[in-house]
């Protein structure tokens, strides 16, 4: 895991008192808000993670950080050193997509989330099963048919 440092400018929301937008000037289409100098840093540790591991991930270069940025008034510049790598990107797909990418019936995949064959989450209430954890079960050797009884006891 590599540690990068980026400095963020905050920006008191007009329409919103209390709240903060932050924008990440070298890394163009990161940006991010929270009610709260507290909640606003926080999210742009989390978008700054999520942005470069993107960039990582699909080998795009990633921008030198540059400081001395100038606040806008009523707000601030503030550097923010984070650790992130191409890991941090998990990607899900929903169940009905895994059960399109495994050939098998909506069902089966809850079953094989159920025995932990597949690993799944919720995310906002939806269930989300890791890319990975279908391709190691395609690559996994499996026999047609439905298991034996002797083999389910084993």
């Amino acid at each position: 895991m590599s540690r990068y440092i980026y400095e963020v400018v905050l920006t008191p929301d007009e329409d919103q008192p209390g709240f903060f937008n932050v924008t990440v000037p070298e890394l163009d289409g990161c940006y991010t808000f929270g009610d709260g100098m507290t909640e606003a840093l926080n999210m742009a540790d989390d978008a700054l993670k999520t942005f470069v591991a993107a960039l990582l991930k699909f080998g795009d270069p990633i921008p030198e950080p540059t400081f001395g940025h100038k606040a806008p008034e009523g707000g601030m510049v503030i550097a923010l050193s984070f650790e992130t790598d191409a890991s941090y990107i998990v990607d899900e797909v929903s169940p009905s997509e895994a059960a399109e990418m495994l050939g098998v019936s909506r069902p089966r995949v809850s079953h094989l989330i159920r025995d932990g064959i597949l690993n799944a989450q919720k995310v906002a209430g939806e269930t989300r099963i890791t890319i990975d954890s279908i391709e190691a079960y395609l690559a996994s050797p499996r026999k047609p048919g439905r298991p034996s009884k002797v083999s389910q006891e084993a």
